[in-house]
This record gives structure tokens, sequence and C-alpha cells, in this order.
């Protein structure tokens, strides 16, 4: 009850109305069984998700231009990222913490009992946990991402298989070894580069925790795409199966991440898939 995927599946299934339905006996439930904090955040946190999903599936609108799946991907990721910084907001509001954050004394508590009387050692743990909020904003754009992508291609998957006349289902994202994204995403990122070394932190932190936040998310895009460019290259090779997950298991060890970066942005500036050729 707490994902909202299931909700997503049953409204491209049964349609607005009973969708509405569920969502409200899904709300009370919650809030007997768990409690009313759960049930905020199924309300504000991952109703949205379902309901973004759900309107960008719909084949009865008329009056609006249905829009593309890259679109559709881009509408329910975003709605996810909005939606959560208002949970963010709202339980910062109401009870002065960052949920997200952990509790200082008892992190102090676990550092001690982890790294004992090592204090050099705890008192680097305690600089990354002190950083670790200016690096929310990319952590919230990540696991929105991650979230919107599967509730997205997992709700089509299903809808597809238990109505498979339905016309109510997410438009299909395109392989993910044709993932690409644009030319744009690689100049940000230069961009924000070349202003982050004119940048004074102390007197425009702000603007460089702006630029630091926009040079990580950049970095994921390019490492997606160095992963599909993998993908398409092994299947270029004709490479088989167990082949293609052994390898890909090996480029998800941290010290290949750099080079996923490097290969997705030589294919934002070159365009290696148009040039690169295979023998059939």
């Amino acid at each position: 009850m707490l994902c909202p995927l299931p909700l997503a599946v049953y409204g491209c299934l049964e349609g607005q109305k009973r969708m509405s339905i569920a969502e409200i006996m899904i709300e009370i439930t919650i809030f007997i069984i768990f409690s009313p904090v759960m049930a905020v955040y199924f309300l504000i946190g991952c109703a949205p998700v379902a309901a973004s999903v759900y309107s960008v599936s719909r084949a009865d609108i008329k009056e609006v231009k249905k829009f593309s799946a890259p679109e559709s991907f881009l509408i329910c990721a975003g709605t996810s990222i909005i939606f959560k910084t208002i949970l963010l907001a709202t339980f910062y509001f109401f009870t002065g913490k960052n949920i997200l954050m952990p509790d200082a004394a008892q992190m102090a508590q676990t550092i001690q009992e982890l790294y004992g009387d090592n204090p050099e050692l705890q008192q680097s743990v305690r600089q990354i946990l002190a950083f670790f909020p200016y690096l929310i904003p990319t952590f919230l754009t990540v696991y929105a991402g991650v979230e919107s992508f599967l509730v997205y291609s997992l709700c089509g998957r299903y809808v597809k298989k238990f109505s498979p006349d339905s016309k109510n289902f997410p438009p299909a994202l395109p392989e993910f070894k044709m993932w690409r994204f644009p030319l744009s995403v690689f100049i940000t990122g230069v961009l924000s580069l070349v202003f982050s070394y004119f940048i004074d932190t102390e007197t425009w932190f702000d603007g460089a925790v702006f630029l630091m936040n926009l040079q990580i998310v950049i970095n994921v895009f390019m490492f997606i795409q160095g992963l599909s460019m993998s993908v398409w290259i092994m299947d270029g090779f004709k490479l088989k199966r167990a082949a293609k997950i052994f390898i890909c298991v090996i480029l998800f060890i941290p010290f290949f991440w750099a080079w996923l970066i490097v290969i997705g942005m030589s294919d934002m500036i070159l365009n290696l898939r148009e040039r690169i050729k295979f023998k059939s």
C-alpha cells in the first residue's frame, strides 16, 4: 500500500472514479493500521505519482495533445520531484526536522559503537554527515527518477498483461540500449563546471551548492547513457545473454563508473551510435 504502482495500475484498468475510491480506502487503511504520518506520506509522496502515470495513459483525452513516451516519463518524474519536495516541507513545517536526516544523538552513538575511540575517523564521518543535507536535491531527483521509471514501466507491462485490449497504458519507452540524452545536458555540465571555478563559496554558498548538485545529476545522466551505450555495443557484437549479464555486473563495480561517464559523454558529443557500424 505504500507504493504508487498498484494504484496506478488500478487506475489504468478501472478508470479515474474507482482509482479515487481506491486511494481513499488506502488512506483510511494506512491511517488505522500504521499511523497518520504514513497516511500523509502516501497522500503527498505516492498518490500523485500514480495519478501522473494514469493521466499520461488516458486514451480518452481529446482536447489535450497526447505526449510521447519521453515527455510522459518526464511529466511523471517532475510530478514525483515536486510532491516529494512538498512532503519534505510539510514534515519540516510540523516537526522542525528533516525526515531524511538521522537523529544526531543516535548517529553519534552509532559512530562510537562502529569506530570506537578513533577520533580522526569519527571526525571524518561527522563531516560527511554535516555535508549530507546539501546533497538532498540530488538524492531527491535520483530517487524520483528511479521511482517514476519503475512505476511507469511496470504499470505499462501489468496493464498489457491483465488487459491486452486496453488503450490506457503509458506510451512505451524505447529500449534501454537506445536511451540518449540531448547534447544540452553535456553543455550544461560544462557551463556549471566553469561557473563553479569563479564562485566564491563564502559569498555565494547557495550558488555553489546548486552547481554541485547540478553537476552530480548531470554525471548520473552521463552514467546512464554510458551504460545504455555499453548495452548497445554488446548487442552489436551479438553477445549471449549470460555474457551481457556478466559484463553489466562488472560495469557496476565503482572502478568502472568514471569510464561509463566518459562513454556517455562521448556518445552525447560525437553521436557514436550513428558512426559505429557492426557487421551483419
